[in-house]
């Protein structure tokens, strides 16, 4: 789960952003920086490629080209989400790579976007060189039904913006800008029914039939976590060869916000292995 241009998941129009045909779908994506190796960023459930707004930028200063997009039913993409399963949304991601003419990728997923990436590995690891997982969805506890079934059929400005405070450690960091956009995204014609769609999905194994959790480290594997995260709280006990964990102190759900630096600066590492 995920929201904003920095909380929630609302569209807007920003220099730099175009639009793909992705197997008939509109697909919103952003691409910076210039490099042979490429960064593709996947967001989560109910957010946009916003919700990287504090990363992609310093990732692609490394000598990268850092790819972000809108999944559909989010942001400024398409709203049909055919099943919502995961395998027809890793379809779309797939989908998104050979639009976009990247080949071999490493996936950064947040949430929701995390269990998609591991699809990914599972179908095409031929087309991943490594993942990072940030509170992925799918590998750490059970996701925070109630949270996610309020989020689905929250409207008003009050509801959301109660909501948006559970995704961060500190709720006073919420603004009324974002609770604002938070408002806008959830009234546009079809975002609940799609999110509903979605919502319906088992995150626990992917279409060959292995757990999530199974796939994490079959590729050099970072997973970061936030030690407040009240929608998906970090693993009690969770050790995988290939995988390098880290959970950080004072960050709930959206800790590539809340602690930007210190993400931005642990994926560089990791990527410059």
């Amino acid at each position: 789960m995920s929201a904003g241009r920095e909380l929630a998941g609302a569209p807007t129009t920003d220099p730099g952003t175009g639009f793909l045909d992705v197997a008939g779908r509109r697909i919103r994506h952003r691409v910076l920086g210039h490099g042979a190796d490429a960064v593709v960023l996947v967001h989560g459930f109910g957010g946009c490629l916003e919700n990287w707004a504090a990363n992609q930028a310093a990732l692609a200063a490394g000598g990268r080209t850092v790819a972000a997009l809108d999944l559909p039913g989010h942001g400024e993409s398409s709203v049909d989400v055919g099943s919502g399963s995961l395998d027809e949304l890793a379809s779309v991601l797939l989908g998104y790579l050979d639009a976009a003419g990247l080949g071999r990728v490493h996936l950064a997923g947040h949430s929701m976007g995390a269990a998609l990436c591991l699809v990914v590995a599972d179908r095409e690891p031929t087309r991943v060189r490594s993942l990072t997982l940030v509170g992925p969805a799918g590998i750490g506890q059970k996701i925070n039904a109630d949270f996610i079934r309020a989020y689905i059929a929250a409207q008003g400005h009050e509801a959301l913006g109660k909501l948006l405070g559970m995704l961060v450690a500190d709720p006073s960091r919420v603004t009324a800008r974002e609770i604002e956009q938070a408002v806008a995204y959830k009234r546009l014609d079809g975002v609940s029914a799609a999110l509903l769609t979605i919502a319906s999905s088992r995150y626990g194994r992917t279409p060959s039939g292995r757990a999530l959790h199974e796939v994490a480290g079959t590729v050099p594997t970072l997973a970061i976590w936030g030690a407040a995260d009240a929608i998906i709280p970090p693993p009690v006990d969770f050790e995988r060869p290939g995988v390098e964990l880290h959970v950080l102190p004072g960050c709930g759900h959206m800790v590539q916000l809340e602690a930007a630096d210190e993400v931005n600066r642990l994926i560089d590492a990791f990527l410059r292995r």
